[in-house]
Formats: structure tokens, C-alpha cells, sequence
């Protein structure tokens, strides 16, 4: 089964884009950049709950388009990958599409409005996205829906689960909500302003980290309680990375922060370019992150730079990283580039049209990434 193509012409919705993009135990090493369950391909945004965007697969051995899927609506979430194999990708139909690893839809969940936000996949199969309806829905390895929680407000951050199957998502209404696997309100925490694209990281003692249009980082226990807040000086469209005891977050203004864990200033660093983009972390603590100004910009973790990679157009989507710490991202040149740990060209693909979805890695060494032409892509052997 494969839905009706239509290729996107319009790029003006690219803003939506910009402003969603951007899920074990229960205690984690932060300096662990896997820090999750090798055996799940890769649940969710940015592959697990720390969000370091770094996976213990390799990447694709060729830099060949295998299959692609084309959906009725624009796709502007990034896919995520079971323990099975299976993708899913929202799209601006309000579709929550599952495809098997050779290509062929399995089933198609239809919400109530629009869907930019990327889905998680918990330990038990459940697929959890968010809606522009305002609902969090929770949909079965079949398809069918289980429960939906209503927050009255457009959902475009995406969900982390944490050790006990509680579900972690930010709103338009900015708050943070936590709910449990039944569907039901533990608790909502009021930052300042919505928190728009900005998707919550868990890291020690599940202290949950978001970003606010508020110009704030928040660290939040997990009993909902505030731990402390940290100011930016501009609003956060980007979701935290976790690593080595530090939290990664930039604003759109293009400033790169490494916050400790009591919420003091580490370090921080110009990016010299705006920035809808989310940090991502390498083996040896580099920070990756793109650029508007086209490009990926790589940051020591002492706060120095390290490389600059350049594209033809800008970077709003968040690199990802692989088993070697090759950097995988996509740009609006329609081009996936696969950049060396030394920020050297390994190799690139061209779609011909805008990347605007980060990609996942599976264990068969493929990658999957969503384009501006209304399709998923399967890149590999």
C-alpha cells in the first residue's frame, strides 16, 4: 500500500517546520552519549532520552536510495524506528503512517488536524505523537488508538518516555505535561511562554530539561517541582542535549550553552549564525549543531571550535550521529550529507529537494529521512 503523492510546491510552511523540529534505567550516566537500549532502533527525536542524537549503529555503506513511501501530506517530523524494524512518520494530513524495513505500508492512523511533531515509540510498541487538535494520542503496533490526552492547545514538541512509561511533551499553552502510560495528568509545569519545538531530555534522578519561548532553559524534577531556570538571550526553539554531565541548548538567536547540572554557565559560544537546529553529541564530547547560514558547526566540549562544515543553504534540521561519528544531516540544498569526525565530506545524496526532517539510523545500517516532496527515504545497500 503505498498513499497518493502530491509534491510539495510551497515551501512558506517551512517556519512550521522550524518551530516542531526542533525517547535504560532509571538512573543514567550523563556521559554516556548511547544512554539507552541498543536493541530499540531508534524511538525517539534525537534516538533516546538524553536526546545526544548518537547511535551505537553504523551508518549506510552506500549513499543509495533503496525505496521511498509518499504520503498525502507534507512531512516535516523526523521518522523514529521500533525494536522490529518498523518506521513511523507523521505528516500534515494528520497521518501517522508504519512501514516495514522493505518499504511497504502497514497501516495509516488518522488524527484530527495536522501532525509536525516526531513520534516516540515506548518499551511495550505504543506510538505517542502530538497534534496541532492539541491531543496527545497513543496508537498500538496495529494501529489502533488507545487513548488520547487533550492539553486545548497546538502540541509540536515531541515526547520523551522515561523508565516507567510516563510521557514527557511540551505545549503551545507553555506548559510542560507529564502523563502516564493510561493516559492520565500527573502534573503541568508553567514556564513563561509557549514552548513551541522544543522537546524535553531526562536526564539524572529523571530531572526533565525544556526550553521555553521564554528565553529560559528549565530543569524540572520529576515531581514537577522547579529546579532551576536558565536564562538565555534568545527564545528556544531547540531541544537539550545531555553528555558528560552538561546540558546543550541554542537559541535562536545562534548561541550554543553548556549548562552544568545546578544551572550555572559552563560555557558559551557564537555560532555567528541563527539557528533552528538542536545540539548532537560525538564520542569524544563534540558538539554538533546546524546553522542557518548553511552549514554544521562543530564545538569542543571545552567551548572551542573545532570545524565548520559548509552547504549550499541552511541547516534547520538536527545532525545525526553514528556508531563511527560520521554526522549525518540534511539541508534545504536537497542534499543528505555524511560528514567525517575531522569535518571532511565522506559523502552526499541529492534529493532535489529540501531536508527538512533529521535522520534515523537503524541496526541494518540504512538511514530514513523525511523531504520537502512528501516522502520517506530508505538509504543503504
Amino acid at each position: 500500500m503505498k498513499l497518493e503523492n502530491n509534491p510539495a510546491k510551497d515551501l512558506i510552511r517551512i517556519f512550521c517546520f522550524i518551530l516542531c523540529t526542533i525517547v535504560i534505567c532509571d538512573y543514567v550516566d550523563s556521559g554516556n552519549v548511547y544512554a539507552t537500549d541498543a536493541n530499540s532502533a531508534f524511538p525517539m527525536f534525537k534516538y533516546n532520552r538524553e536526546r545526544t542524537g548518537k547511535t551505537p549503529f553504523d551508518g549506510p555503506f552506500k549513499n543509495e536510495i533503496k525505496w521511498y513511501v509518499s504520503s498525502a501530506g507534507e512531512i516535516w517530523s523526523s521518522p523514529v524506528i521500533s525494536k522490529e524494524g518498523n518506521i513511523y512518520i507523521t505528516s500534515t494530513d494528520g497521518n501517522l503512517l508504519a512501514i516495514a524495513p522493505e518499504g511497504n505500508v502497514l497501516w495509516a492512523f488518522k488524527s484530527e488536524d495536522e501532525i509536525f511533531a516526531t513520534p516516540a515509540v515506548g518499551e511495550n510498541g505504543d506510538i505517542y505523537f502530538g497534534a496541532v487538535d492539541g491531543n496527545l494520542y497513543t496508537v498500538d503496533a496495529y494501529g489502533k488508538m488507545k487513548w488520547k490526552f487533550n492539553t486545548n492547545t497546538s502540541i509540536h514538541s515531541s515526547p520523551v518516555i522515561d523508565a516507567e512509561g510516563n510521557i514527557y511533551f511540551g505545549a503551545y499553552d507553555g506548559n510542560l505535561y507529564a502523563v502516564d502510560a493510561q493516559g492520565k495528568l500527573l502534573w503541568k509545569f508553567k514556564t513563561g511562554s509557549a514552548i513551541i519545538a522544543s522537546s524535553p531530555a531526562i536526564g539524572q534522578n529523571n530531572t526533565i530539561y525544556v526550553g521555553s519561548w521564554d528565553k529560559h532553559l528549565y530543569a524540572i524534577k520529576r515531581d514537577g517541582g522547579l529546579m532551576w531556570k536558565f536564562r538565555t538571550e534568545g527564545k528556544i526553539d531547540a531541544s537539550p542535549a545531555i553528555g558528560n554531565s552538561v546540558i546543550y541548548i541554542a537559541d535562536v538567536t545562534g548561541k550554543l550553552y553548556a549548562v552544568n547540572l545546578d544551572g550555572t554557565l559552563k560555557w558559551g559560544f557564537d555560532l555567528d549564525s541563527r539557528t533552528h537546529s538542536s545540539p548532537v553529541l560525538c564520542s569524544d564530547g563534540t558538539i554538533c549543531i546546524g546553522t542557518h547560514d548553511g552549514g554544521v558547526c562543530a564545538v569542543k566540549n571545552d567551548g572551542s571550535l573545532k570545524w565548520k562544515f559548509k552547504t549550499n543553504k541552511p541547516v534547520t534540521a538536527t545532525p545525526t550521529v553514528d556508531a563511527k561519528d560520521i554526522i549525518y544531516v540534511g539541508s534545504w540544498d536537497g542534499n543528505l550529507y555524511a560528514i567525517n569526525k575531522d569535518g571532511s565530506l565522506k559523502w552526499k545524496l541529492d534529493f532535489k529537494n529540501s531536508l527538512l526532517s533529521s535522520p534515523a539510523i537503524d541496526s541494518r545500517n540504512n538511514i530514513y529521512i523525511g523531504c520537502a516532496d512528501w516522502r520517506l527515504y530508505a538509504v543503504g545497500q
